[in-house]
């Protein structure tokens, strides 16, 4: 059986953190918040707020990165789960439940066009699988804020596979 690690909410926040610098290969001063995919604590004030008044965090959870797909619809990872949040929508899975990313549906955005998944400014359907092998498909964005979001987030399964949130 594979060992369970205890970590408080600040330092799963920090593993994250962690992760997406050496992703994207930056600091902290070189981001503004106002990137497609950034961290929460870069946003504005008033989005923070707003945003945090809809995420329904549990006692000591703490939103980390956060994919902005539209203008009002976001995808907030906790140190505990996926929060998708818009206007009308609701959806979050628990890093517990998260198995891996599926991926984009289709490679192809527009085939007309000629428009790639690999292309910055578009959305293409993308899939988190959950360990019960139900596939969830949320819009993200394409280009280098969506593969960065894949290759961040991939690492949520080990937080819900191996750490223990303490408080």
């Amino acid at each position: 059986m594979e060992k369970i690690i205890e970590k408080t909410a600040i330092q799963i926040k920090e593993r994250i953190e962690f992760w997406f610098f050496n992703y994207f290969n930056k600091n902290k001063s070189d981001l503004n918040g106002c990137e497609l995919f950034t961290l929460f604590d870069l946003l504005k004030p008033e989005l923070q707020i707003e945003l945090k008044s809809k995420l329904n965090l549990e006692y000591n959870e703490i939103p980390v990165l956060v994919l902005k797909i539209t203008d009002s619809k976001f995808i907030v990872n906790t140190t505990k789960k996926f929060i998708l949040i818009g206007s009308n929508e609701y959806e979050t899975i628990d890093y517990a439940e998260f198995e891996w990313h599926h991926g984009y549906k289709s490679f192809v955005v527009d085939k007309e066009k000629k428009i790639i998944t690999k292309h910055d400014g578009y959305l293409s359907e993308f899939g988190l699988r959950k360990r019960n092998g139900e596939i969830i498909y949320w819009k993200i964005p394409t280009g280098y804020p969506g593969y960065g979001f894949w290759n961040i987030t991939k690492k949520c399964e080990l937080i819900g596979r191996k750490f223990k949130q303490i408080d």
